[in-house]
């Protein structure tokens, strides 16, 4: 029986307790506590039969058909996070919605999955592994406002803020020294200086 485990507890409330959606092969070997790849696969098959789980791609499975697309970002290329404009867009800092989400990686990669189209920018990775500035929640890493903007400056210095009002400017200085790129720390030092932020620092 695929459902056989210890303490009374199904494959599947294991799952549903993690609060999570989007699972990978990995995932699902640690929290069902099997090295047995097959065997794993075979209990995936099932669910996936039963219409208990489904497959979004191959090895990316769902618990439920409705996803947080956030969620599912991070599992299609992990270790990666939330930025550029999904991230600006998500934090209110542009206004024009994007349909495309917009991650950062250490390299880059474009994936097509559901209709909707995954973008992993590439960043260097010394600066990749430095988390100042992000925002970690249970089911994804998002940049915050402040390295969502320098993450984009970094990718592209001709972007139009829409809204910088709730800006953090000293954080904002101090994540831009992370990239160890002049240019970049004279563009916020500019726009710091062009829009006269309204923050509490």
């Amino acid at each position: 029986m695929v459902d056989n485990l210890p303490l009374q507890m199904t494959k599947l409330e294991i799952l549903q307790k993690t609060g999570l959606n989007v699972f990978t092969p990995d995932d699902l070997m640690v929290l069902w506590q099997s090295s047995d790849k097959r065997s794993v696969h075979e209990s995936v098959k099932d669910y996936i039969r039963r219409e208990r789980m489904f497959s979004i791609r191959r090895g990316i499975y769902l618990l439920n058909k409705e996803y947080d697309t956030f969620e599912l970002a991070q599992k299609l290329i992990s270790p990666s996070y939330i930025s550029h404009y999904t991230a600006l867009a998500y934090h209110g800092i542009i206004f024009q919605k994007y349909s495309d989400i917009h991650s950062f990686a250490s390299y880059y990669k474009s994936i097509t999955v559901d209709g909707k189209k995954f973008i992993y920018h590439k960043l260097k990775e010394e600066i990749f592994n430095i988390q100042d500035g992000l925002l970690i929640t249970d089911k994804y890493t998002i940049a915050g406002p402040e390295r969502a903007i320098c993450d984009t400056l970094y990718l592209n210095k001709s972007i139009a803020f829409d809204n910088l009002r709730n800006i953090d400017t000293s954080k904002l200085k101090s994540i831009s020294q992370i990239y160890n790129n002049k240019r970049l720390e004279d563009e916020v030092n500019t726009l710091i200086l062009r829009n006269k932020l309204n923050y509490a620092g």
